[in-house]
């Protein structure tokens, strides 16, 4: 594949003033020779291989020169998830006709998430790499948008269901603090301790409260969500629910979830429809 390799390369150096020639050889010496050899054991035709070869090689140079694709030390999103991983261990497997077109899915869903909030690409991130075939996407794609995006099915009732979300383990040093949702069923966690430094933003962390609730990582929230809880009736409903919670620093709730702060713990405390 060294000729299609070296003409794309050449057309992407021409195109884009950020190319990341280390960027290139790396998805060129791992993960494209995963797919075609993941395309071969599939007994796929030389021209039709090629052909996805091809497309694979050019948006995975539109994305190093637009900068969608970046190296795995530099964190991950969805469009580095997929085209390192998902579409050279996954595509193979996918249906001969069905191929073009899972791939050009893959790059619009990572192209749609560049320009939507951050802890939405984050779930995705957190979820696609247990898709099992490429074409169930569309169906996380559907999950994901029902579940974080609109307004969920199931409100929040009395005796909810009591969920504890360890935040240290997106950030060790992470003390919760103030809380706001930014979606019916995300809430953004601010650092009570750590404030903002040499330019940088305020520690937070993202939380989805699905129905089985995944921590986020890094929000870069620049609010300012209130430093005390007002929402007495959660506390009170929550000492009830589960008397570890005697501690409440920060509650903040919606009509389809809740979420609680306390003083002792890097936990945060969900509530959630039982």
């Amino acid at each position: 594949m060294s000729d299609l390799v070296d003409a794309v390369e050449v057309e992407a150096q021409q195109r884009f003033v950020r190319w990341n020639a280390e960027l290139w050889g790396e998805l060129v010496a791992g993960p494209a020779r995963e797919l075609v050899a993941g395309l071969e054991a599939a007994k796929t035709p030389f021209q039709d291989g090629r052909a996805l070869l091809e497309s694979y090689l050019r948006l995975g140079a539109e994305g190093i020169g637009l900068g969608h694709l970046f190296p795995a030390s530099a964190g991950e999103n969805f469009l580095t998830l997929a085209w390192r991983h998902l579409i050279p261990r996954l595509l193979p497997s996918v249906p001969p006709s069905r191929r073009a077109q899972a791939l050009a899915d893959c790059w619009n869903l990572g192209e749609n998430l560049q320009t939507s909030p951050a802890w939405l690409g984050r779930i995705f991130v957190r979820l696609a790499p247990s898709v099992s075939r490429l074409e169930r996407l569309s169906e996380l794609v559907t999950s994901v948008s029902e579940q974080a995006l609109g307004e969920p099915a199931r409100p929040l009732r009395e005796s909810p269901r009591v969920e504890w979300i360890p935040l240290a383990d997106e950030d060790r040093y992470f003390l919760p603090g103030a809380l706001h949702f930014v979606a019916p069923t995300v809430v953004c966690v601010h650092d009570r301790a750590r404030g903002a430094d040499a330019g940088r933003e305020a520690p937070t962390v993202g939380v989805w409260l699905g129905d089985s609730p995944i921590g986020l990582g890094a929000m870069g929230c620049r609010e300012a969500p209130p430093a005390s809880s007002d929402r007495l009736d959660l506390v009170e409903s929550l000492a009830r629910l589960d008397p570890r919670a005697t501690d409440v620093l920060n509650a903040s709730a919606n009509a389809w979830r809740a979420a609680v702060t306390l003083e002792t713990s890097q936990f945060l405390v969900g509530l959630l429809p039982s």
